[in-house]
């Protein structure tokens, strides 16, 4: 069983690496994948875990169904304000709740994330590549690249 805050703390020190930041938002702007969903399935990999298609499949869903509800409409916000609003004299202020708002949300859906990979069955594998179900193999190379 997956514990959210040992995720939260392997997926927010994976993220402090620049090169990985890097990857990950281009892998969100350039090919529309989702970074809790990259973060999650390479640390499910890092427990020896496998998991089938299928799951994957339904962790893109949930995955999908938060950033449609809630995450992107909160990084259009966000994006405007800089864009517009970048020489108000509160904007420091106001990108700076912006932010941590945008971080609970992400909490938020990895831990939705988590709690669906609770109800699946993995496979002991100590191969376990899980990020190739979800990305193309030059895009789980360059994750592979920026963790080492």
């Amino acid at each position: 069983m997956l514990k959210q805050d040992l995720f939260w703390h392997y997926a927010c020190q994976l993220y402090s690496n620049k090169q990985m930041e890097e990857v990950l938002l281009h892998f969100q702007d350039a090919h529309g994948k989702n970074v809790n969903l990259c973060l999650l399935l390479d640390y499910i990999a890092e427990l020896n875990q496998q998991l089938s298609q299928a799951d994957v499949n339904a962790l893109i869903q949930c995955a999908e169904k938060l950033d449609e509800q809630l995450l992107s409409p909160y990084r259009l916000i966000r994006r405007t304000l800089k864009v517009e609003h970048s020489t108000s004299p509160n904007y420091s202020v106001a990108r700076t709740s912006l932010l941590n708002a945008e971080l609970e949300l992400e909490k938020l859906q990895q831990h939705s994330l988590v709690e669906q990979v609770n109800t699946y069955s993995t496979l002991y594998n100590t191969d376990a590549n899980n990020l190739a179900l979800y990305l193309p193999e030059s895009l789980v190379q360059q994750f592979l690249s920026a963790k080492s």
